[in-house]
């Protein structure tokens, strides 16, 4: 029912990876439904082209990622099990962000959204913000809001990711539409 890709980079540090994927592992065995698990080498200052990559592989009819720098709690999947069966395009998961330490609430529709594979966007073409993109790009009306933080976005000062879109405001603005 879900393909689940992780974009691994070359600079991650190595037990945020390893935790990432322990995280996903679980939550998948605990999911109550098929989950198939994915890694995709990054492409450098270019999230699309390896995320485009990502939404590719797989069968399922819904598609997720998630970072290889945060992490999933357990339920993470269960939680999507009613949603996924109502055949909405996009579910999204409330997350939490870790910074120096502290969990905090963090926001909604940000990471750990599944997408009915129909849906997805041609992320190729985007170089960091595809993923606002994608959700732009859906009714409001179509995407489902799950009730319990079950993502942990890990906030630091050297993220690539956060870089690019400084770089990028043009297209973080574009996405927005």
């Amino acid at each position: 029912m879900l393909d689940v890709h992780i974009l691994v980079s070359h600079d991650t540090r190595r037990e945020w990876v390893a935790q990432c994927l322990d995280s996903v592992h679980e939550a998948a065995d605990r999911a109550g439904y098929p989950v198939s698990i994915c890694m995709v080498p990054g492409v450098p200052g270019h999230i699309g082209k390896a995320r485009a990559v990502g939404y590719s592989l797989g069968l399922h009819p819904y598609v997720t990622f998630v970072d290889d720098d945060d992490y999933v709690l357990p339920e993470a999947f269960a939680q999507m099990a009613d949603a996924l069966r109502t055949g909405a395009a996009a579910i999204c998961t409330p997350e939490l962000t870790l910074q120096n330490g502290q969990l905090r609430p963090g926001h909604t529709r940000h990471h750990l959204i599944a997408y009915r594979r129909d849906v997805l966007i041609d992320h190729a073409q985007w170089s960091c913000c595809g993923d606002v993109a994608q959700l732009a790009a859906i009714a409001p009306a179509d995407v489902i809001d799950l009730p319990s933080p079950q993502y942990v976005h890990r906030l630091y000062g050297t993220s690539k990711a956060r870089a690019l879109r400084r770089d990028n405001p043009a297209e973080l603005e574009r996405a927005h539409g």
